[in-house]
């Protein structure tokens, strides 16, 4: 029996359907705790904040509204914040 590498079923899933790309971003240290105050009041780590908010603008789907709105608000707020 073969030992060590891949295992089919071993690791953990993927949480998104394509490639996933690390990025350096930096933002003032406002904005980072606007972030982070978002990510932890609505249970999510940084990222999945991030593209929470993307996700919401990119791809609004029907009944949504409400919540694309609270989004792009929200969004709007952070940038004006951040001038």
């Amino acid at each position: 029996m073969p030992r060590g590498g891949k295992r089919e079923g071993a690791g953990r899933k993927s949480e998104y359907n394509e490639p996933v790309r690390p990025i350096l971003l930096k933002l003032p240290e406002s904005a980072l705790r606007q972030l982070d105050e978002y990510a932890q009041s609505h249970g999510l780590s940084r990222p999945k904040a991030i593209m929470k908010m993307l996700d919401g603008i990119a791809q609004p789907k029907k009944g949504n509204q409400k919540k694309t709105k609270k989004l792009l608000a929200e969004l709007q707020e952070l940038r004006e914040s951040l001038r």
